[in-house]
């Protein structure tokens, strides 16, 4: 699994999207909106992430999955940032 696939599911399972978001086009924008922010030396918190993933996948907290959470902002974050 590379970086984006493994940002997409974590955000998939943190954020509830459905099974097919984000899709590469999405993810693609929440790594610039997320970039943004870093530029400019603001660190985003959980509820700026939550804000961005649905800015660009609607179906946003409309799915739950099962198992534990282990996509903390900080994972989140190198994976959004990592070329």
């Amino acid at each position: 699994m590379n970086n984006d696939q493994e940002l997409a599911h974590r955000l998939k399972i943190k954020f509830g999207t459905a099974p097919n978001e984000p899709t590469s086009f999405q993810l693609e924008k929440i790594k610039q909106d997320i970039k943004a922010f870093l530029a400019k030396g603001i660190t985003p918190s959980e509820s700026d992430w939550a804000e961005i993933v649905k800015k660009h996948c609607p179906s946003t907290g409309s799915y739950g999955y099962k198992g534990a959470d282990t996509s903390d902002l900080i994972t989140l974050m190198q994976l959004a940032t990592k070329k």
